[in-house]
């Protein structure tokens, strides 16, 4: 190190983040910026996990993970004459608000490309750039505006709770994603499709009609295969709740198959839930009782099993 002075150059030391992600809220179109505990660990090592940083952006950083030390803090300037091996670094998402499910996965790591971390179809839609989706608990709240579609599902068969089923909401030409946590339970928030109707007319708003008694037909498809589900801190030492139980977001999204739904309790099953949403309502998906007189508090699906 030099003298130090005006013009004087004293040291210059590169520090590459190795993995940056952006959070993101479906049901808001919006980053999440507060309230989530994001860590990473190396896979298969008995080393404890490292918090990631929050930025001034909100996106969550990491600095200082095991085995990528070369990455972090390259020899000057010069590429790698060769890509770097890559490691599996599996990260976990808590939040502290009780907004979102505990979400677990893994990334490869060094990244292949510089910048954050770039979603793909199994944390975000296709095309969605650089966002990792978080989903909707059960316990969340729903703002003005908000349509709230729950469910507690049960496996027909197994005569159990519907753990990790994942599902799909199709309302007004869109679709929304929710996930089931461990114990069954489901929420999926998003716009009212009213907010599309307040842009008609001219000027905006005069061409929606009467609020009261708006509806929409709702189609609603789930995926449920438990068998496939993979654990990937099912097996490690000291883990804790959630983690302990908790699959991975790619499982849970790309590998169970599609399910058949009890929409009533004679049968048959079907392959869609299909009904109506009605504003400012929220929707609770259960199966009908042969018996008119009952009401079910849950409903019941199967897996599809082949021949």
């Amino acid at each position: 190190m030099g003298t130090t002075g005006p013009g004087v150059f004293v040291e210059q030391r590169t520090i590459f983040t190795a993995l940056g992600i952006q959070f993101w809220d479906q049901t808001m179109d919006q980053a999440v910026t507060d309230g989530l505990m994001v860590a990473a660990q190396l896979q298969n090592a008995e080393y404890s996990p490292l918090p990631a940083v929050r930025t001034c952006s909100g996106v969550y950083a990491f600095q200082g993970l095991r085995s990528l030390n070369e990455v972090e803090y390259p020899a000057g300037d010069a590429p790698p004459a060769s890509p770097p091996k890559t490691l599996p670094f599996i990260i976990t998402v808590l939040d502290s608000l009780n907004r979102f499910l505990p979400m677990i996965f893994t990334v490869e790591l060094p990244l292949p490309y510089s910048g954050l971390f770039l979603s793909n179809d199994t944390v975000s839609p296709p095309g969605s750039g650089a966002r990792a989706y978080v989903f909707s608990a059960p316990t969340r709240s729903a703002g003005t505006g908000i349509a709230v579609v729950r469910a507690d599902l049960w496996d027909h068969e197994a005569d159990r709770p519907a753990a990790f089923a994942a599902l799909q909401v199709s309302v007004n030409g869109q679709v929304w994603i929710g996930i089931a946590d461990d114990q069954g339970r489901a929420q999926i928030q998003f716009p009212s499709p009213l907010v599309q109707r307040l842009s008609l007319g001219s000027p905006p708003g005069i061409g929606q009609g009467p609020i009261s008694g708006m509806s929409w037909p709702i189609q609603v498809q789930v995926s449920y295969q438990p068998g496939v589900l993979s654990f990937p801190l099912k097996n490690a030492q000291d883990v804790v709740w959630p983690w302990n139980v908790a699959p991975s977001l790619k499982s849970i999204l790309d590998s169970q198959k599609a399910a058949v739904i009890w929409q009533q309790q004679a049968g048959p099953p079907v392959a869609a839930w299909t009904g109506t949403l009605f504003y400012g309502q929220e929707l609770v998906l259960r199966t009908a009782a042969t018996n008119p007189a009952e009401t079910l508090s849950t409903l019941s699906i199967s897996q599809v099993t082949s021949p």
